[in-house]
């Protein structure tokens, strides 16, 4: 409860909200975007794409500490589209707040945030085929992956890829989005749609080859 009193009833405020739902032709979709308002309610953000009124949604925002007065904070949610309005080139969606779990961002993540944000550098070469092109992934994770490419395309360029490689258990099909360009070096993209059977086959590599934990107390045990 002391953390819910910290969020005003309703926060104008520009802060990174990432959306995540299930498509009927059973794939998992991703977006980002910016929120105008936040409140106990719901949310109302900019998007890349409208989507479609009644739709379920999870997604994730995080409060600086600035706005807590305390401790930042993360807050996931899972709601409803509410309606969604084009606005130039841009699209305002709303979205209520059905279920909520406010996160201190000292805590340990859940397991699937855990999981979700492992990111590896493959032990063998995955390749990323889109048209007209073969590139290595440098690393890669459930949600995205750097790939090395002396042309990258620019920021918000849609791709149709397929990831290949023995350390795959198949060849993966997924829709990406670049997010970050390093000139001469790569592009980072976001996986905004795949299948729920593609999403488990990379938590499963992901995880397979991540490197170990070790304890301060094994670590220190180690040097000595």
């Amino acid at each position: 409860m002391g953390s819910e009193r910290r969020i005003a009833p309703r926060v104008f405020t520009t802060l990174p909200i990432s959306l995540e739902w299930d498509a009927e032709e059973g794939q998992i979709r991703r977006a980002r975007g910016t929120t105008r308002d936040v409140s106990r309610g719901g949310v109302y953000s900019y998007i890349e794409h409208p989507l479609t009124p009644a739709l379920d949604v999870r997604f994730e925002v995080v409060f600086s500490g600035e706005l807590t007065a305390a401790d930042p904070l993360k807050l996931w949610c899972s709601g409803l589209i509410l309606r969604s309005e084009v606005l130039g080139r841009r699209f305002g969606v709303a979205a209520s707040i059905q279920e909520y779990k406010v996160i201190e961002t000292l805590e340990p993540l859940s397991e699937l945030d855990r999981r979700l944000n492992l990111r590896v550098i493959p032990p063998e070469a995955i390749v990323a085929e889109y048209p007209g092109i073969r590139s290595v992934i440098r690393d890669l994770s459930p949600t995205g992956a750097f790939i090395e490419e002396d042309r990258p395309f620019p920021v918000g360029r849609l791709i149709d890829m397929r990831l290949r490689g023995e350390g795959l258990e198949a060849e993966l099909d997924i829709k990406a989005i670049v997010r970050r360009v390093e000139p001469q070096l790569g592009m980072a993209v976001e996986f905004i749609a795949l299948s729920k059977d593609t999403r488990e086959q990379l938590l499963r590599f992901v995880e397979k080859h991540q490197a170990p934990r070790v304890s301060p107390l094994t670590a220190t045990t180690s040097r000595d």
